[in-house]
């Protein structure tokens, strides 16, 4: 069931302050913690979790018991989950595992994974729907008490609960669950920076700010997943994770081509890696800009379309690089580029989210899709779209751009797989209040093959500009000027783009109308013609039934005559015979007494046999008395075989 429609109306009509009062909490710390905390956010197929970091608690949401119980309030639908040991340290984010059971609390002096409790009742609720709950808590640390955590992530490797690390000390570990104490492999960066570029690097301990790991590929015939890392000097390093072994291979920095001036005028503030094959990188610079870039792992064989754009100053030595295929200037859009944050939208491969300050940005790639699908068959020679990313307002907070808003975005994650529920974005402002948005995406190339109309009507109603959702009270201080202005862009936006665009629609639709109307006109004209057509068909078939009938009856009286006749001419014996006919019916009869008198002779011996028999008299025979005997009886058996051979013979040619 789609309960879209339902999870929106209740989350949208409360806020988490009402269930925090409920809970006794303290409502200030939480609403301080959520207000200056990052994404606090996360889900599963059935719950959205709010993370309090001051309170070292979960605010799980049951959505099986919002949307089902609706005699039920909106808080018995929270459960608190409270961790029985409490992190220390500054807070970074939270991630949850891909099985949705374990969630990871990332801080710079340790990380804290958290085991969800098991879920069982009526509407599938952690530990049957008790309302608080102490959750086990697995510490990580890292190896040395000086170095600090930069970053975590989980490993893409779903059979396995995996945490990938980075490290202060410039090392990538990677733990399992069962055993937090030692990490099980484990690479450093300083072993392998300025072998691999062939450069003097004077410090080796460069700086790491953040890592992102792409799917699972294949490399020189393993698996392997790819791991990148950003340094502070803009520079993003990718080391290889087989899967078989418990080696890394570094691959080395990877050059963004073809060339860009943007880069060296400014620096790389984040990026992440979006899932799918092939690997794609959506790479944040500090002037605005954002770069989409594939990652190539063999620069030998560049024939297909993304590398069209290279340079004759693009020389590639390097045996991977990240390929970039678009560029888009964030400035035109967002007027603060300095909070600007990305997220992964995990409900489609080809989407993610831009918060910033001013509201949620969502970028679709749809050049991506067609070359996963041409990755798919592993055939890119034919990839040649030509298709931007599109760039979706989706919600805005500060419209008007006259001053710093008062409502700004905390968090936000993307409900995809709650039953037959359409995909929606929630997320969380800094007054603890839900914004929900449906965000499903409808493959349009689907919608014309089922239906050529259809999809030009969607063509014709495509806006250029899209209305957001706006998060902030208009009592702005205008002048009569710009209210004139602002009215007036108002009015021209909602002429282009709505009416402008229905009449054509409209227009489109009753041009339909005639033509249908014709065509309707026409097929009325061939069904009566057909339906002419088949009385004539079931009158011709009356009258040859008739007919039938008629020439069965006929014949079956003719059958009777000849028989009548030919059983008459037998038995007045009026048929003429020849002489031949004569002769053989002569030895028919011949044959026929002569098999008597031996059916006859073989009568008398049998009873003869009989009577010796019962006078219990057993003759002797010597052996030649035997033959003869035995050779007696086999002549007349073969003068008896002959004898039938001739009758059927004589009986066939007279028959």
């Amino acid at each position: 069931m789609d309960y879209s429609s339902s999870l929106k109306t209740i989350l949208e009509k409360h806020d988490v302050l009402e269930v925090i009062e409920e809970l006794k909490l303290d409502k200030e710390t939480i609403l301080s913690s959520i207000q200056t905390n990052p994404n606090t956010l996360c889900s599963n197929d059935s719950f959205l979790f709010i993370y309090f970091e001051q309170n070292a608690s979960f605010l799980a949401l049951s959505l099986n018991h919002l949307c089902k119980a609706k005699d039920s309030s909106f808080k018995q639908s929270f459960q608190l989950l409270q961790l029985n040991e409490a992190p220390v340290g500054h807070f970074f984010k939270c991630l949850i595992n891909q099985t949705g059971t374990y969630i990871l609390l990332v801080y710079d002096k340790s990380i804290y994974c958290v085991e969800l409790p098991l879920k069982w009742g009526k509407y599938d609720q952690f530990d049957g729907g008790r309302p608080n709950i102490i959750c086990k808590t697995i510490k990580f640390n890292p190896r040395s008490r000086n170095s600090m955590f930069k970053d975590a992530i989980w490993h893409k490797k779903a059979e396995e609960n995996l945490i990938v690390c980075l490290t202060a000390d410039s090392r990538i570990r990677i733990y399992r669950l069962s055993k937090p104490l030692t990490p099980f492999k484990e690479f450093h960066f300083s072993n392998s920076l300025g072998i691999v570029t062939n450069k003097d690097f004077s410090n080796l301990e460069t700086e790491f700010l953040c890592l992102d790991m792409g799917t699972r590929f294949e490399l020189n015939d393993k698996i392997s997943y790819p791991i990148f890392v950003q340094r502070a000097d803009s520079v993003i390093e990718c080391v290889i994770d087989y899967e078989t072994t418990h080696n890394f291979e570094y691959i080395g920095p990877l050059c963004l081509k073809p060339y860009h001036e943007e880069i060296e005028q400014s620096n790389i503030e984040s990026f992440i890696c979006l899932p799918g094959l092939p690997t794609c990188l959506a790479v944040l610079l500090s002037n605005g800009y954002i770069y989409h870039a594939v990652l190539i792992t063999n620069t030998k064989d560049l024939n297909f379309d993304l590398a069209s754009s290279f340079n004759e100053d693009d020389d590639i030595e390097e045996d991977a690089i990240l390929c970039v295929y678009e560029t888009f200037n964030l400035t035109e859009n967002i007027q603060d580029t300095q909070s600007i944050n990305l997220f992964k939208d995990p409900s489609i491969n080809s989407r993610y989210f831009i918060k910033h300050s001013n509201g949620l940005h969502s970028v679709h790639l749809k050049w991506l899709m067609k070359l996963e699908e041409a990755y798919s068959i592993n055939d890119l020679t034919d990839f040649s779209e030509i298709e931007t990313s599109e760039l979706t307002n989706l919600i805005s907070t500060n419209p008007l751009f006259k001053q710093k808003s008062s409502n700004f975005l905390t968090g936000l994650t993307v409900i995809y797989d709650f039953g037959k529920t359409r995909t929606s974005l929630i997320c969380l402002d800094n007054q603890a209040k839900f914004i929900c948005k449906n965000i499903e995406y409808s493959n349009e190339k689907n919608c014309e093959s089922e239906n050529k109309f259809t999809g030009y009507v969607v063509d014709l109603l495509k806006r250029e500009a899209n209305m957001p959702l706006i998060l902030t009270n208009l009592e702005n201080e205008l002048s009569d000027n710009e209210l004139k202005l602002v009215s007036q862009n108002i009015v021209n936006l909602i002429r282009n783009e709505y009416i402008e665009r229905q009449k054509k629609v409209i227009f489109e639709f009753q041009k339909r109308k005639k033509i249908l109307k014709s065509r309707e006109k026409l097929q009325y004209e061939s069904i009566a013609d057909i339906n002419n057509k088949l009385n004539e068909l079931s009158i011709n078939k009356e009258c040859l039934n008739k007919l039938h009938e008629k020439i069965a009856e006929k014949q079956k009286l003719l059958e009777n005559r000849m028989e009548n006749s030919f059983r008459k001419l037998f038995e007045k014996n009026k048929i003429s015979t020849n002489e031949n006919e004569k002769k053989v019916y002569q030895e028919i009869k011949t044959i026929s007494n002569n098999l008597k008198e031996a059916q006859n002779n073989i009568l008398s011996k049998t009873t003869c046999l009989n009577q010796i028999q019962e006078k219990h008299e057993q003759p002797s025979y010597d052996e030649n008395e035997l033959v003869q005997i035995k050779k007696l009886l086999k002549n007349e058996s073969e003068k008896i075989n002959e004898l039938i051979k001739k009758v059927d013979i004589l009986k066939s040619t007279v028959g």
